[in-house]
Order: C-alpha cells, then sequence, then structure tokens
C-alpha cells in the first residue's frame, strides 16, 4: 500500500467537481454516518467556501480513498481549571487569558472530520493511527507556515474513539452536549 494525501481543492482543480464528487461516492461508513454524509454532500462545498478543506488519503496502487481528515481554524474557549499545571503553561505560549474567569481563548486548528473507508476489505483499510500520522503532518507543515500550536476536535462521548485520542496524545480538556442531535460530545487538544 502506497500511501498519498491529496488536499481536495487541488483535486477539484485538476478534475472538476463532478469527477471527484462521483470518486466521494464510494466511501463508506456506517459506524458513524456523519462521516460518510461530510465526505458524500458537504466537502467540496466546505472546501470551496473555504469553510474547511478535506483531505484524502488514497492508495496510490489502486486508487481507493482509504480515508479523510478535514482541518479548519477556529478559535475556542478552555477553562483552565481542567488542566494540568503542565498544559496551562503549555497553553498559555498559544492563547490568552481571562483571568476574570480562568479561561483561556486560543486559535486553534481544529480536526473537523476525520474517518477510514469501509467500503475497502478490511485487509485494505487505513489503520487508525496512520490516518491521524498523514493529519499530523499536514498540521505540521501548516503550523510551520503561519504559526499555532493547538489541534482540537470533539468525539462522540463513546469509550473506543475516546481511548483512541488518548492514544494519539489528545488530552481531555472538556465537554458539551449537542441538542441538535442529542450527543454528548468530549473535546480533545493537543499540543505542537
Amino acid at each position: 500500500m502506497s500511501l498519498v494525501v491529496f488536499n481536495i481543492l487541488d483535486l477539484i482543480d485538476l478534475g472538476g467537481s463532478d469527477v471527484i464528487e462521483h470518486k466521494l461516492a464510494t466511501f463508506s461508513s456506517p459506524k458513524n454516518p456523519e462521516i460518510e454524509d461530510f465526505i458524500r454532500n458537504k466537502a467540496i462545498s466546505f472546501a470551496t467556501g473555504k469553510l474547511s478543506i478535506t483531505y484524502l488519503v488514497n492508495d496510490d496502487d489502486t486508487g481507493n480513498i482509504l480515508g479523510y481528515f478535514t482541518l479548519t481554524h477556529k478559535s475556542i474557549i478552555i477553562n483552565g481549571e481542567n488542566l494540568s499545571a503542565t498544559s496551562r503553561k503549555k497553553l498559555a505560549r498559544y492563547s490568552r487569558m481571562d483571568v476574570s474567569t480562568g479561561n483561556y481563548m486560543a486559535s486553534s486548528f481544529l480536526l473537523a472530520q476525520f474517518g477510514k473507508n469501509y467500503a475497502l476489505d478490511e485487509a485494505d483499510r487505513i489503520d487508525g493511527a496512520d490516518l491521524m500520522k498523514l493529519a499530523t503532518d499536514v498540521l505540521v507543515n501548516i503550523q510551520r507556515q503561519i504559526g499555532g500550536g493547538i489541534v482540537y476536535l470533539d468525539c462522540e462521548d463513546k469509550p473506543e474513539l475516546t481511548s483512541f485520542y488518548k492514544r494519539q496524545n489528545f488530552k481531555e480538556f472538556d465537554d458539551r452536549f449537542s441538542p441538535e442531535d442529542n450527543q454528548k460530545y468530549i473535546q480533545f487538544m493537543r499540543f505542537f
């Protein structure tokens, strides 16, 4: 398996939206329909509208989409009380603290979507840690170009997801409840 990462905007420039839409329609994520819906129905419009950029991870040998991740830039508020002294010290380099509330306001990278393609046979799927390594490589490159040092994400409160992100060196900093989908999300961050 030979992995290659493509910025969806570059693919649109090369082949046009129609060709890319057809390719994205092959992506399947029955474990998380939101991941599937985003790549099939929103990734192109979000990218062309500059709301977020999706990166496709392909097997260069087969041309199959193995997985994808979507990145954007967003400010977050982090409650300092929930952090270790070490994390607060690191966070202070990239944020401003509101002394009256103890909250940190930080400009950060958001790992907005992250998923692998379950339409492929299990032997042909990418490992989640490998997909995260590719996302991290892109983030480090962006960081070298524009600065910043924090990436964060929200994930459903499911033990298999939270333990995966912890193994990828993300630290839990808060949670939130979404009344829109009646779901609790755990918020994680990682320093670069």
